[in-house]
């Protein structure tokens, strides 16, 4: 008789939160909302486990009902067969988007789960935990309405009075804003301290050329998102700024990468676990990077849960290339904009401390989602819940 735990039940928690004055962004866009969507897996041995999807819960809610229905009954310890399955018998739906969020949330959930029932953190099934705490950058400076240079530099002030000597900021608005907003945040950070640009492809090659002249003197740490993912001749043109330069964020799965990777378009490798495919993907982008001796600093702009599955991820990337003498930390996205659900889907929000933070070392992701909250702040309607008879 088999004893092999199977999925019997898949429930979600679409969630909304909407910010004052209009909210905040980038260049490019300004969000009124805060948005994320939870999923919780339970098995057949009572061990539940959860994730998070990126994206709009109106728009992800159809195929998270797909998929859970198609979940249940099925073994829990397989996770790397269903993507790459989801992304072949769906190739007209692209290895992106939508549904890979979905299959995200999925992925991270049944990880949790199994690491529950083995009692250990994630990141001793992710090839074991070499890391306790990470460094950790505020991820910050958003476009607001006002875009007011006073508020900006109180906002460098008060993410270098909380402990950080990292920063990343929003640009992309015009070479000569780019310029004061880089050089307020270099200010904060001090001549030691990190900064690094953000320009969430809201450039061209010419734009980014001219806006960069500007600010190449404050030793940006690195250039994030400098173009549209899809650019990939302009991306090859950039290449002689002589910047490190980062991207992924808008990527997914081990498809979405592998060019970006094996043309070494930028420098720094960002998946976003929420929506690359999970802990799955995530784990053979994190080896499609080393292989090609780029570095890797996932994107994190979710919940606490997303957070959390993104500290078990950096707690077991080794340190090669560098040795034990030092080279590049290791750097964790601690978002640091207004969000009442990154702290809300928690029991106990994880805490930057003097500009790092603490892995989450017990079971699992390593913490405990307030199941009451999320019940109680979800969108009802499209919530999803499915169980086997």
């Amino acid at each position: 008789m088999s004893t092999r735990t199977v999925v019997t039940e898949v429930e979600t928690f679409p969630l909304e939160a909407h910010l004052p004055d209009g909210g905040y962004g980038a260049s490019k866009v300004r969000l009124p909302v805060r948005v994320a969507t939870l999923v919780k897996v339970t098995t057949s041995d009572g061990v539940a486990g959860w994730g998070e999807s990126f994206g709009p819960p109106r728009l992800i809610a159809p195929f998270l009902a797909e998929q859970a229905e198609a979940l249940l009954g099925q073994p829990a310890d397989i996770r790397e067969d269903r993507i790459l399955d989801r992304v072949s018998l769906g190739y007209h739906l692209t290895a992106g988007g939508p549904h890979i969020a979905a299959a995200s949330g999925i992925d991270i959930a049944l990880w949790d789960a199994q690491a529950r029932a083995f009692g250990v953190p994630v990141g001793h099934l992710l090839g074991g935990r070499l890391h306790d705490r990470v460094d950790a950058y505020a991820s910050s400076g958003y476009v607001t309405a006002t875009r007011d240079p006073g508020e900006f530099r109180d906002t460098m002030a008060a993410h270098a009075a909380e402990g950080f000597t990292a920063v990343k900021i929003k640009i992309g608005l015009s070479p000569a804003e780019d310029r004061e907003r880089t050089a307020a945040a270099r200010a904060a950070m001090g001549d030691d301290g990190l900064v690094i640009v953000d320009y969430n492809a809201n450039s061209t090659v010419a734009t980014v050329r001219r806006s960069l002249a500007r600010l190449r003197d404050l030793d940006p740490y690195w250039v994030e998102e400098p173009l549209p993912p899809e650019d990939s001749a302009g991306w090859r043109e950039l290449r002689d700024v002589h910047l490190p330069l980062s991207g992924g964020e808008a990527l997914y799965t081990r498809y979405g990468f592998r060019d970006p990777i094996a043309e070494h378009r930028f420098d720094i490798v960002q998946p976003d676990l929420a929506k690359c495919g999970g802990f799955t993907e995530a784990q053979a982008i994190r080896q499609l990077a080393a292989a090609f001796n780029l570095r890797l600093s996932p994107h994190c702009w979710g919940t606490g849960v997303a957070q959390a599955a993104t500290l078990q991820l950096l707690s077991a990337v080794p340190r090669a290339p560098f040795g034990m003498a030092g080279g590049e930390p290791l750097i964790f996205e601690f978002d640091r904009g207004e969000n009442p659900l990154r702290e809300g889907v928690l029991a106990a929000p994880l805490i930057p401390e003097h500009g790092t933070v603490a892995i989450p070392d017990s079971p699992g992701l390593g913490v405990t989602v307030d199941e009451e909250w999320v019940r109680a702040h979800r969108l009802e309607e499209h919530s999803v819940l499915v169980r086997t008879s």
